[in-house]
């Protein structure tokens, strides 16, 4: 039985593992948008946060990220508090649908 060709066309949704992960295009885009200084506390940000985070199936898109410093975001992880507040920052701002397209 001969093989079947790959299609020559690109997924136009990304597969599960992809979809949480920044492309650089979105990381630009956010530190823009951010001015590159740490949403929390205001000092420089060094990371991007998954506002709706990965495990809950949250997407690398623009509208679910934020720069954070790394002590901010070791911080918004581990109070839930601060995840829900910025949960529904987003939420506001973007729609209730904001983690993925």
């Amino acid at each position: 039985m001969p093989a079947v060709p790959k299609p020559k066309h690109r997924r136009r949704i990304p597969k599960k593992a992809n979809r949480g992960k920044f492309d650089r295009e979105t990381r630009k885009r956010i530190i823009e948008r951010d001015e590159g200084i740490c949403r929390q506390c205001g000092r420089p940000g060094e990371s991007i946060h998954h506002v709706k985070f990965r495990s809950q199936n949250g997407w690398g898109i623009y509208t679910n990220g934020m720069v954070v410093c790394n002590d901010c975001h070791i911080q918004i992880h581990q109070n839930r508090e601060l995840q829900e507040f910025w949960q529904n920052k987003f939420a506001e701002t973007y729609g209730e649908d904001y983690w993925h397209e």
